[in-house]
């Protein structure tokens, strides 16, 4: 294995957008979150804020390790033929680790503590992860919930990311819900230690049209992208 693709996704409990078209039901969001990993066709699927149902994709089994964050779920999905080559393990209520010991990489999908004052509570959830990590390589994906500012802090426990190339939060251009202040954020992306490289990133940020409506089917994009093994 000398790559692993991925999807993040923070699905904000599958609630409905104030532009979703009247009456849209949560299996017509299952099936448009199917048709967007179907797609991608990634290795991994990391969900982020679940309402305690997995959205079914059939190229994709669920990794038996779960945990219940402070909003939703987390649940991992990974390519049929996979599975039985992850060791999985939850990590508090902040991550699932999915160590492939044969290709010598993790995977964390993270949910990390929210807000301006979780600062400390989220670089303590990173450096747990990056101790106990059973392989050589680290990939940490999904709502880290990190503003810019803490990547010093983050890189100093061992692992860096770059941004993704346009921001995963807008609540400019999203207007999920109609309150709160209007701004952007990289609240989804990834971090990576040392013999990992990251390419082929993609945001989407563009809306669905359907049913005469123009919406989102979360306050939070989609991240895609895939890991290079060196």
């Amino acid at each position: 294995m000398k790559s692993i693709s991925f999807l993040s996704w923070n699905l904000n409990l599958m609630e409905n957008s104030q532009a979703a078209p009247v009456g849209w039901r949560m299996d017509q969001a299952e099936s448009l979150i199917r048709e967007r990993v179907l797609s991608v066709d990634p290795d991994f699927v990391c969900f982020q804020e679940l309402p305690g149902l997995v959205p079914y994709v059939e190229t994709h089994e669920l990794i038996p390790a779960n945990t219940v964050s402070h909003c939703g779920n987390l649940a991992t999905l990974v390519r049929r033929g996979l599975l039985d080559r992850v060791e999985s393990r939850a990590i508090g209520r902040c991550s699932v680790l999915s160590a492939i010991e044969s290709a010598g990489i993790s995977i964390a999908n993270v949910h990390l503590p929210s807000g301006g004052h979780g600062k400390a509570a989220r670089l303590a959830a990173i450096e747990r992860i990056v101790s106990i990590c059973p392989t050589p390589r680290l990939l940490v994906i999904g709502d880290t919930n990190t503003r810019i500012g803490e990547t010093s802090a983050i890189e100093a426990l061992g692992i860096r990311g770059e941004l993704p190339p346009t921001p995963t939060w807008d609540s400019r251009r999203n207007q999920f819900r109609d309150d709160g202040k209007k701004y952007t954020a990289y609240f989804t992306r990834y971090f990576h230690g040392d013999g990992v490289r990251v390419k082929d990133v993609k945001v989407f940020d563009q809306y669905w049209n359907l049913e005469g409506a123009r919406f989102f089917l979360s306050d939070h994009f989609a991240l895609a992208g895939r890991a290079e093994l060196q």
